[in-house]
């Protein structure tokens, strides 16, 4: 019968599609795939890459962190709530391009007024995704294994006064949606160590970070040029004309020199860019008063922090395009 023909069709196809399948060829193909996901989530000690020597350093100063978000204590679903949608993206855009990491990147998240900042380097990161709530995880995981469990046990034992405003409705829903909150976040992060390339460093402040800055960061082609450092404001020089100048200065000397190796730039640049607040007043006069941080724009148009990381890596990448 017609309906016969159709399933022994069916059987026939089905069939083929097995064979095709276990042939040697489509399982090469497989394996080559599985191989190149699995690249994709290799962290750079794993296949033994080093740390580039013209290395990049993000610099998000984040004001008005709540205690809450500083100790790991938000919800993943909701990322609106204490803005750690901004630190998400800053992550995201700081060390993602297609398919990959940028292993010259490091970016520090300083987190104020807590002085602590996560910072997390590009060349140790493994199984990262660039969404906003796998990297928040990553961050929650980093903070909370810091001493969130600590700053929330404690809070057990420091009940004076809540108790009272508790017995309105409204406050006592919140505290319960709170402690249901803390209750996964315990759950989740159960056991589990901190991620790689995720390094939480307490009192740590501006002045601090700039000191190392100026210890450890040396000049170009062996000069004593000091450290780049760009403060990003939108009446700063236009940071694109600065680049403009040193590439040309890099391909003189490369013209001039037979050895390529020698006029390789190996210079940290750090951008210092504020949140969606932006400097504090206190952020400014320090970084206005220190003699190697340069005040750079993109533009006069505002744009998001993570857009501006964005357009600073696309700029620095077409400057070291002589690498």
């Amino acid at each position: 019968t017609s309906k016969g023909r159709d399933v022994e069709m069916l059987v026939s196809v089905v069939g083929a599609t097995s064979a095709a399948r276990s042939s040697p060829c489509c399982r090469g193909i497989r394996l080559g795939q599985q191989l190149a996901h699995r690249l994709i989530f290799l962290s750079a000690a794993e296949i033994k890459i080093d740390d580039p020597s013209a290395h990049r350093n993000i610099v998000v100063l984040c004001h008005e962190v709540s205690n809450d978000v500083a100790n790991g204590i938000f919800d993943v679903n909701n990322l609106l709530k204490g803005r750690v949608d901004v630190l998400a993206r800053c992550v995201s855009s700081a060390l993602w391009v297609s398919n990959g990491i940028r292993i010259d990147t490091t970016i520090y998240l300083m987190l104020s007024p807590h002085n602590i900042t996560v910072e997390v380097r590009g060349s140790r990161v493994k199984s990262l995704t660039p969404d906003e709530r796998t990297v928040a995880l990553y961050l929650q995981r980093t903070l909370w294994n810091g001493g969130g469990k600590d700053y929330v046990d404690s809070q057990r034992n420091d009940t004076g006064g809540r108790e009272i405003l508790s017995s309105r409705k409204t406050l006592r829903d919140a505290r319960k949606g709170r402690e249901a909150m803390i209750r996964r976040i315990r759950v989740s992060h159960r056991g589990k160590a901190s991620l790689p390339g995720f390094v939480l460093l307490r009192d740590d402040h501006l002045q601090a970070r700039l000191d190392e800055l100026a210890s450890s960061s040396s000049g170009a082609d062996n000069r004593d040029e000091g450290p780049l450092v760009w403060m990003l404001s939108e009446t700063g020089d236009p940071l694109w004309e600065l680049l403009e100048g040193r590439k040309r200065e890099q391909q003189s000397k490369r013209a001039s020199s037979p050895n390529a190796k020698e006029n390789r730039m190996t210079t940290t640049a750090t951008l210092i860019l504020g949140n969606q607040l932006g400097y504090s007043a206190r952020d400014e006069e320090l970084l206005r008063g220190t003699p190697f941080v340069r005040e750079v724009s993109l533009g006069s148009l505002s744009l998001l922090t993570s857009q501006c990381i964005a357009v600073a890596h696309h700029y620095l990448d077409r400057l070291f395009e002589l690498e």
